[in-house]
This record gives structure tokens, C-alpha cells and sequence, in this order.
């Protein structure tokens, strides 16, 4: 890779002062520009695990050589999301989690945070090799693992590797010389030596010890505990697919139909919203029994792909539906004392929020507003989360230099709330909110004026942007796709939001789709297969 260094992302789960992390990361500055995060502490075992309700503090640091990195009070996947989500002016092009000082072998890789930083870089579009020290002890050669990581970086870099792939690399405790090679391996099965062992009592208290020391394997051939005791190095590709397809057949026979169930399509069931409990449901089940026909859904990659991408916000990017169906239930017992069904709480939604109220009571609409924004703001940060794989899409998005952007029907204070708790704002090049227009959704304008903005930042950044025949707009309301469709956009529907698909159906998008790997192929990043 002559003339140009590669961005690499270097953490682990021992802690920002492992010796670990430090071999590595002198192996790979000879070649890459790397940046360092971790955790402040070690961490083995975190695995998935992340920090969700509280701010994460983020320390700078100085390795022995005088480089710097960051030490974060995080896990290992918090600290792969600190730099993909913005931390960093631009995101890793891949990421190394290692060296952990211990095997990360067979079953071990469910509960590692080495193996779980790694597969969190996979989840958002980044290749990533995790790396570990079999049987580590003081006096252990860790310039061994790390010249193996170093040479897979290499190939990586050069070759690439499927989607949603990483590496898993084990090292035995052996010299350089020593080493027999790499060896491609399959997972093989631990032999946990784990037992329940009471240590303490205390009245109705008692402690209880129930991780042991003592581990095994089954001996199978071409496993990577196989690849340690013969003093190989395993190279152990995994993914994150966990759905058991050779289930689906047998499931597929079981009695999952709810008709015959008490209650169920049964509209004289009193919607049951409970008030100001945000943990209870606000409306009944469906109100007929008869299941109605699924809204055809098209998956097919638009022609030409789009070279910019316009995003809805609620209810498309973020998870925000029973936060808004629960915020006006709220509001209109309160201020108009009526329970009303979802479909007419969420009947305008995609408007701004005065006019919804507006058409919901004019005369009351101001103290509805209020009282709705009170219910939201207090809530908000518990209820809202960003849809499963979208930061991953939309990094993805920007890998292929498509141009984001976001209009949404929130004003700027709401929308800037929901950049603090996700970070995505990072990730568009424009965003325009319900303030910024003087006309909104279902009229062009908001779509237009994102144009406009995305066309001036292309210009500063010597870029073009398509017209508008080569610009989509995906959203998940009515309004959304007549916006579009008034622009001269491709409209895109995205079922996992307020309004179902039948609904969306409708309004003739071009394309509708029920999961964001479906949207992904829509856009071109993807084909089926």
C-alpha cells in the first residue's frame, strides 16, 4: 500500500495498559495510522455488553513511546462505537482487538470482550481481526501474536473479506522460530471446569463462587485447539448470522395462529393505555380477525443507485414509535380527557407537531403541544434508540461516498436531542428540521432545501450531487413518500415505523421494504444471493 497509510482502530478488553495492546500497536505503527481506545480497566468477559444511560468519560493517555491513545471508563464495544460514530474525524478502515492475554477459543468467543469489539466493527460495515495469546504467562513472546496480526492486516487490507466476517486469531506460547505456521480452523467445544461453591453466609445472604480454573476441549481434528497443541496459529473466520434457518421448517408446522385466542380482533376490548405508566401498552389488538393481505414488498436494487440518500428521522432512522404513540396518549387524556385509538393519535404524524395538534383540537393545540413535548422530553432518552443496523447502513452509505441527508419533522432543539443520544449527526452532510422550512411534508420543500444544502457542501468539498432523478428519500409515513414523490424523487417505504405496510403501500412507492438488510439492497449495497 505505497503512499498511503491505512486508518486502523486498535482496542481489547485488558485494558488500555496492557502490554497486549502496546505489541501490537508498535507492530502495526510501522505501516497504518492507529488509534488507540480501550478501556480504562480490563474488562475480560464484558462481552456485547454497553454503556447506556450514562455519559462515557474519555481520557487521553501516553504509551511508553511517547504516542498517544484514549482510555474510556466503556466496554470494548463502546470503545469500537466511540470511533465509528463520530469520536474520530473519520471512521477506522479496520479494526484489531487484541492482544488479549489469554485463548479466546471454541465457546470462549460468547463471553470475550476481544472477540465482541471485533464483531461490533463487522455490525457496522468495518473488517476487523481479534487476537489472543494462548496460555499467557509472564515471559511470554507477545511480538509473536502480534507479527501474525500484523500479516493478516496485510491481507486483509489487500484482499478484503465477505461482509460481516472477522477474523479470530489464537497464538500458542511458542518462539517465532518455533511457530509451525497459520492454520485455517473451525470452533471447536470448550470443557468448562465451572462449579457452584458457596463462600459466604450471612443471615439470608450467601456468596457464591462459580467460575473455575480448571478447562479442557474435546479433541476433534481441524479445531483451533487442535492448532495450539501442535503449535500452529488458528485463523478462525466467524460471522453474526445466529438465526437457525433449519429451524424454520419445523416451526413452520406449530399452531401460531392467535385468532382462536380469548380477546384477540376483538374491538370491544377497551384499549388499555394506562395513564402516565410508560411501561404500559396504549391499544388494544387488532380490531378485525380476519388477517388482512400482506402489502407486496420489492427488495430490488433501484437502476441507476441513487447518489444521494435523504432519511425521515422518526420512525426510519430511530426507534421513536411508542415513544410518539405514548407521548400523544398522554396529551390528549390530559388536556382533552379522551383515549383515543392509535390510528387517529398517529393519523398526522410525519407533519410538525403543531399541526398535528392542530387537526387533532385547533382550539387546544397549543396546550397539546406543551403537554405532549413535557411527556416526550422526560421520556425520551429511555424510549428512543437507533433501528437495529442503521449505522451500519448508513456507514456503509458513506463508504460508497453516496451523500446523506435528513429531513425530518421534528424541530431543530427535538432533532439535536436525538443527535446526543445516538451520535448520527456526524454521519449526514445536511439535515434540515420543521423550523428550517416555511412549507413542510407532504410539500417538496424540506426535500429541496436538503438538496440545496447538499449541493453547497459537495461544491466546498470539489464533489457533484445527481439531480434529483438520482436522489431517494426513505421514510416511513404517508407524507414522507408524497414529499418525495412531489420532488421528483425516488420514494422508498420502510415498514418498521408508525404506519403499516399497507398503508405505505398506497401511496405507490417505488420501492417498500420490512428490514434494513432489504433497504440495503434497495440502495445498491447489496445483492440477493
Amino acid at each position: 500500500m505505497p503512499g498511503r497509510r491505512p486508518r486502523i482502530l486498535l482496542t481489547n478488553d485488558d485494558g488500555i495498559d496492557s502490554p497486549g495492546l502496546y505489541a501490537v500497536k508498535q507492530a502495526l505503527d510501522t505501516f497504518a495510522d492507529v488509534t488507540a481506545i480501550a478501556p480504562n480497566q480490563n474488562r475480560t468477559g464484558a462481552a456485547r455488553s454497553i454503556t447506556m444511560h450514562t455519559p462515557l468519560w474519555v481520557e487521553e493517555i501516553a504509551f511508553p513511546d511517547g504516542t498517544l491513545g484514549f482510555a474510556t471508563d466503556g466496554t470494548p464495544v463502546d470503545c469500537v462505537r466511540l470511533a465509528a460514530l463520530g469520536f474520530l474525524d473519520q471512521p477506522p478502515e479496520l479494526i484489531v482487538s487484541g492482544i488479549n492475554l489469554s485463548g479466546n477459543l471454541g465457546d470462549d468467543i460468547t463471553y470475550s470482550g476481544t472477540v465482541a469489539a471485533a464483531f461490533e466493527g463487522i455490525m457496522l460495515a468495518i473488517p476487523a481481526l481479534a487476537v489472543s495469546a494462548d496460555d499467557y504467562h509472564e515471559g511470554y513472546d507477545l511480538s509473536v501474536p502480534a507479527r501474525v496480526a500484523t500479516r493478516l492486516v496485510r491481507l486483509m487490507l489487500t484482499h478484503g473479506l465477505p461482509a460481516k466476517t472477522l477474523l479470530n486469531v489464537n497464538c500458542p506460547d511458542v518462539s517465532w522460530e518455533r511457530l509451525a505456521g497459520m492454520r485455517l480452523t473451525s470452533l471447536g467445544k470448550r470443557i468448562y471446569g465451572d462449579k457452584v461453591e458457596l463462600r459466604e453466609s450471612d443471615g439470608t445472604r450467601h456468596r457464591y463462587f462459580i467460575y473455575g480454573d480448571a478447562l479442557g476441549y474435546h479433541r476433534e481434528p481441524g479445531t483451533d485447539f487442535e492448532a495450539m497443541a501442535d503449535g500452529w496459529a488458528s485463523v478462525t473466520p466467524l460471522h453474526f448470522d445466529l438465526m437457525s434457518r433449519d429451524t424454520l421448517p419445523m416451526l413452520r408446522e406449530w399452531d401460531l395462529d392467535l385468532r382462536d385466542e380469548p380477546g384477540y380482533g376483538d374491538a370491544s376490548y377497551e384499549p388499555v393505555g394506562a395513564g402516565d405508566d410508560p411501561a404500559a401498552p396504549v391499544m388494544a389488538a387488532p380490531t378485525t380477525a380476519v388477517a388482512r393481505p400482506a402489502a407486496p414488498a420489492s427488495a430490488e436494487p433501484l437502476d441507476p443507485a441513487p447518489l444521494t440518500v435523504i432519511f425521515d428521522l422518526d420512525g426510519t432512522v430511530v426507534d421513536s414509535v411508542e415513544l410518539i404513540v405514548r407521548s400523544f396518549d398522554h396529551a390528549a387524556r390530559t388536556v382533552l380527557g379522551l383515549a383515543l385509538p392509535r390510528e387517529r393519535l398517529i393519523e398526522h404524524v410525519g407533519r410538525p407537531l403543531r399541526e398535528q395538534m392542530a387537526l387533532l383540537d385547533e382550539a387546544h393545540a397549543d396546550e397539546l403541544v406543551t403537554v405532549y413535548r413535557e411527556y416526550n422530553h422526560r421520556e425520551h432518552d429511555r424510549m428512543l434508540r437507533l433501528f437495529p443496523g442503521m449505522a451500519e447502513l448508513l456507514l456503509r452509505l458513506r463508504a460508497r461516498n453516496a451523500r446523506l441527508g435528513l429531513v425530518t419533522s421534528k424541530s431543530r432543539a427535538t432533532t439535536e436531542m436525538a443527535f446526543r443520544l445516538t451520535g448520527i449527526d456526524q454521519l449526514f452532510d445536511a439535515t434540515v428540521c420543521a423550523d428550517e422550512t416555511a412549507r413542510h411534508k407532504p410539500h417538496p420543500d424540506p426535500l429541496w432545501r436538503c438538496m440545496e444544502l447538499l449541493g453547497a457542501a459537495a461544491a466546498d468539498a470539489g464533489a457533484s450531487v445527481a439531480d434529483v432523478t438520482r436522489a431517494v428519500y426513505v421514510g416511513d409515513a404517508p407524507y414522507d413518500l408524497q414529499a418525495a414523490q412531489a420532488a421528483g424523487m425516488a420514494a422508498v417505504a420502510v415498514a418498521w415505523g408508525v404506519f403499516p405496510a399497507e398503508t405505505l403501500a398506497a401511496e405507490g412507492p417505488r420501492r417498500l421494504v420490512r428490514t434494513v438488510d432489504e433497504l440495503a439492497v434497495v440502495l445498491g449495497l447489496e445483492t440477493h444471493g
